[in-house]
């Protein structure tokens, strides 16, 4: 059945994240033909570094295969966003003088001055040249992260001490899940897929947990989909309770389709604290 959105979305806006994750989907799929990763580390000593198993580890993604992954992206996004297909071309032809060693670095570092300096000297948009960089990476990220996912919500992986953060890659995190069973709180990464548990009625940006400055709200006819407030730090995050629907979902495109919820959120005064 198809949802019914409390605001007016952008034309094709949730149809094309689903064909960007079919895409994905299909790239991590092919790339397992050739490369199954196994769990190698103890996901269990990250926690007490504070640093993600990326970059406690060396993680060696094929430069190869991630550019064949980013000329494809680019042909996927030819047929559905045919208004800047001139802009395409040109990062096709820019795409043989990529650095596809040192991209993944650069991107999961949020190195914002090294892709604004690359777009310019390529003469694209600096959010689309991200945009494409960062897709492109993303199901080699869940390919390499997904020995570890059972890992990382075993009841003894509890002292991660950064909720927002991923503990695989180490993007951040705007989106949870309440768990159908128990109700325990997973945040979700969009990345690489990765979940991890945070506590729940707790503020995942400043630490509060003091009564009547967590609060939450949803939008009438869709309980499932809640926003998360905190009147200390004026952060946010958008949950999907999976005990008002009693389902699961898939948490990429529930990410998508609320963006109703940031609208609401920013309106309101909270704020997602992409600066830490």
């Amino acid at each position: 059945m198809t949802r019914e959105f409390p605001v007016d979305l952008p034309e094709g806006y949730v149809e094309f994240y689903k064909h960007l994750e079919n895409w994905q989907n299909e790239q991590e799929i092919r790339l397992k033909q050739t490369f199954s990763p196994e769990a190698v580390h103890d996901v269990q000593q990250i926690a007490d570094s504070n640093k993600s198993l990326m970059k406690l580890y060396r993680f060696v993604i094929d430069p190869q295969q991630y550019k064949n992954n980013y000329l494809s992206l680019l042909e996927l996004l030819k047929i559905h966003r045919s208004g800047i297909t001139e802009t395409l071309n040109h990062l096709t032809k820019a795409a043989h003088n990529l650095d596809f060693a040192e991209l993944p670095g650069k991107l999961l570092d949020d190195d914002e001055n090294y892709f604004s300096s690359l777009a310019s000297r390529l003469d694209v948009p600096p959010e689309l040249l991200v945009f494409t960089v960062d897709h492109a990476l993303r199901p080699i990220l869940r390919l390499f992260a997904q020995p570890y996912y059972q890992a990382f919500t075993n009841d003894d992986f509890r002292h991660w001490n950064q909720p927002t953060i991923c503990p695989f890659c180490g993007s951040k995190s705007r989106f949870s899940r309440l768990r159908l069973d128990d109700g325990r709180r997973f945040m979700f990464c969009d990345r690489c897929f990765t979940e991890w548990e945070s506590p729940n009625l707790y503020c995942v940006h400043c630490g509060n947990d003091e009564p009547n400055t967590i609060n939450y709200m949803t939008i009438e006819n869709d309980p499932s989909y809640q926003l998360y407030t905190c009147e200390k730090c004026k952060g946010y995050l958008k949950t999907y309770d999976e005990r008002e629907s009693g389902k699961t979902t898939d948490l990429f495109i529930a990410n998508i389709e609320t963006i109703y919820l940031d609208i609401l959120a920013q309106q309101k005064g909270y704020v997602t604290h992409d600066y830490e």
